[in-house]
């Protein structure tokens, strides 16, 4: 079964944590580890999750972005989701994700979003 590989960049200038997911997000076993990867964050720093290269996401992997965004939001952190792909956005925005946390289409538009000012 193939596994999803998580990239993580922290941003010291605009005070986030970038992760990017390549590959399925289909399993809770995936979303676990996304949210290992994800938090804990450091204090005032926010979280952008980069979902453009995830190549097939199911309930599982839905329910655990729902997750994801509610405990970083919980744990006071600011969190929006990136997608450059019209079709899986379009399903994260379906599934009610933009309800949690902005669904955006490029990083760029992410940034002052999830950013700390220092």
């Amino acid at each position: 079964m193939l596994t999803p590989a998580l990239n993580a960049h922290t941003d010291l200038q605009r005070h986030h944590v970038a992760v990017s997911v390549h590959g399925p997000l289909t399993t809770p076993e995936h979303a676990a580890a996304l949210t290992t990867a994800c938090l804990p964050l450091p204090r005032n720093y926010g979280l952008l999750v980069n979902l453009s290269q995830v190549t097939v996401v199911t309930e599982a992997g839905l329910e655990g972005l729902r997750h994801l965004a509610s405990a970083a939001r919980a744990a006071g952190h600011r969190i929006a989701f990136v997608c450059s792909e019209l079709l899986l956005r379009s399903e994260l925005i379906l599934s009610d994700l933009d309800t949690l946390a902005p669904v955006l289409q490029a990083d760029e538009q992410a940034f002052p979003l999830v950013g700390f000012a220092a």
